[in-house]
């Protein structure tokens, strides 16, 4: 007999997944006397078709992970975080067709610098050419390693993106941080690459390189964000012979930016971002590349 949920998640995200949700079990069941069994359902139902007999397992899986991260919790540190948003933005293109977006994430993150977590968010499965099997859903798993050295920050990792029933579009990526703190704010930069940005959808290479401000501005405590980003790479050069030849990608790089507030208060915290991109219509899907402001509203515990 089938369990309370059908999906044909990868085994890692499944393991993954009850991991996560047993560590940040262990924690928030103490603080939250329900949260517990809440995180069971939400695996059981976030993970593959289930029988009787493995529901069983699946608790003692996750009876072992929380007493993993109990006996863990004074070398690292747990956090989540929830938001809603008016839009899923990513590099400059909708992800939802414009409409609402649900996304949370866990982090898992030791002392000596070392960390691992996963986001997750809808999106639009008609923006996938997946033939009858479009995502709904993109759940993001990554691990790295981040420090500081003489006021210069760094972070360097793994980013896979899997999308959740059609595995054609799964990307990995790696990437590498650096930011410089000042009295005037603070500066980063980062830069990304895939062999393969199965995602847009490509077979091809692709690097994505940003830069960003942020600060705190003098008044009510508002924070102010500055991001510009250019993608570019085989994946951003396919001719439209390539294409006709049965190649996939972009005609041509572009590059994409955005300016934000936000500002913490109650508890929540609130955004509103205004992106752009100058993607050629060509490229893109609909609406999905249009100029927009996106309000949103999160918390992190």
């Amino acid at each position: 007999m089938q369990g309370p949920c059908v999906a044909e998640y990868s085994y890692l995200y499944e393991i993954t997944v009850i991991i996560l949700f047993g560590m940040v079990s262990a924690i928030y069941s103490v603080i939250f006397p329900f949260f517990a069994v809440e995180v069971v359902v939400i695996a059981q139902c976030l993970t593959t078709t289930f029988t009787f007999g493995d529901i069983e397992m699946i608790k003692k899986t996750l009876f072992a992970a929380a007493m993993l991260a109990t006996s863990s919790t004074a070398f690292a540190e747990i956090s989540a975080n929830v938001t809603l948003a008016s839009d899923y933005v990513f590099r400059g293109i909708s992800q939802t067709d414009n409409q609402i977006a649900i996304q949370g994430g866990f982090d898992y993150a030791w002392d000596n610098g070392f960390y691992v977590g996963t986001w997750a968010s809808n999106v639009d499965p008609d923006f996938f050419n997946g033939k009858g099997h479009d995502p709904q859903t993109e759940v993001d798993l990554y691990a790295g390693y981040a420090g500081e050295y003489k006021g210069f920050g760094y972070d360097v990792g793994y980013l896979r993106y899997e999308y959740p029933g059609f595995g054609d579009a799964d990307t990995n990526e790696v990437y590498v941080n650096g930011s410089y703190s000042t009295d005037f704010g603070e500066f980063g930069a980062s830069l990304n690459y895939s062999d393969e940005l199965n995602f847009l959808p490509s077979d091809q290479s692709a690097w994505y390189f940003a830069a960003s401000y942020d600060r705190t501005l003098p008044w009510y405590e508002i924070g102010l964000s500055v991001h510009v980003g250019h993608s570019f790479g085989d994946a951003f050069d396919v001719s439209t012979a390539d294409m006709l030849k049965g190649d996939s990608g972009f005609g041509d790089s572009y590059t994409d930016w955005s300016i934000g507030v936000s500002k913490s208060w109650m508890g929540a915290d609130y955004g509103l971002t205004y992106t752009d991109s100058n993607v050629d219509s060509d490229d893109c899907r609909g609406e999905h590349c249009d100029s927009k402001i996106v309000a949103s509203i999160g918390k992190s515990f």
